[in-house]
């Protein structure tokens, strides 16, 4: 959690994402730079659609927020209060608003790709009183 006089305080994530409305990957919509969701919002997403159906999530700014009942207020309007109460139930909820697992400014990150190569086996030659043992 970032703290009052550091980097990100009073602010929330602006992600990019891809969901999959019907579940079958025929009708996917696609929220980018031009339509963005917020981290609360993808997590309203994902309880609408199916956690599978959110994918490709990738924060890409930092935008100022609200208290925690305004920004529920607004999913409220935009899908509806069962959806939004399935998450952030109550009067006491929490609401995160930064994805785990990347820093606070997105803009500053440099993610490593992920090393998908195997290494190399190391292949020893035998020597020749081993290939002798062998022949025996």
């Amino acid at each position: 959690m970032p703290r009052e006089d550091g980097e990100g305080y009073m602010m929330k994530h602006l992600c990019c994402c891809a969901v999959d409305l019907a579940g079958e990957g025929f009708n996917i919509v696609h929220r980018n730079e031009f339509s963005p969701v917020t981290w609360p919002e993808i997590m309203v997403l994902q309880t609408i659609h199916g956690e599978d159906a959110v994918f490709d999530i990738r924060p890409f700014a930092l935008t100022p927020r609200e208290n925690n009942n305004r920004e529920k207020e607004r999913l409220i309007l935009i899908y509806g209060r069962d959806a939004v109460e399935a998450v952030f139930a109550g009067k006491a909820f929490h609401m995160e608003f930064f994805v785990p697992g990347w820093p606070i400014d997105p803009t500053k990150a440099r993610r490593k790709p992920p090393n998908d190569r195997p290494k190399p086996l190391k292949i020893q030659k035998p020597t020749d009183d081993a290939a002798m043992d062998a022949s025996i």
